[in-house]
């Protein structure tokens, strides 16, 4: 004998809630590691001055660790976007004579950091730029 009417359940009713979240946490389960990995990344980047040189120090997984010769320098200008203003973050821009190696992009405080490499312009001085320029 058939039955007359057959009630079935209802997979978005009784797992439809548990099924979107899945696919939800699907697509935000990678993205998330991937924030999280960009922003460990990003804190763990270093730039460290001294004297005659400057050091780049990057990386979570795989490191690494970039060593310029300070020489002198001949101009630095800002680049900043409207989230830059607003976050407080540029792009540097270093002139100098020689190559400049060093990834200055997204910088916090570029105002600082500026501010320091004109203050190394200064205590070098035109007349050291003139001298390495003429030889």
């Amino acid at each position: 004998m058939e039955p007359n009417y057959v009630a079935k359940k209802s997979v978005f009713g009784e797992c439809g809630g548990k099924i979107f979240l899945c696919i939800l946490l699907c697509w935000l389960i990678v993205p998330i590691f991937i924030m999280i990995y960009m922003i460990v990344k990003t804190k763990k980047f270093r730039l460290e001055f001294y004297k005659d040189k400057v050091i780049m120090r990057r990386g979570v997984v795989n490191t690494e660790e970039r060593q310029n010769i300070l020489t002198t320098i001949v101009g630095v200008s800002i680049n900043r976007s409207m989230a830059g203003n607003i976050f407080n973050y540029g792009d540097v821009l270093v002139d100098m004579v020689g190559r400049w190696d060093i990834d200055t992009t997204a910088i916090k405080d570029p105002v600082s950091l500026k501010k320091y490499l004109e203050s190394i312009m200064s205590q070098t001085g035109a007349a050291k730029l003139n001298q390495f320029i003429a030889n």
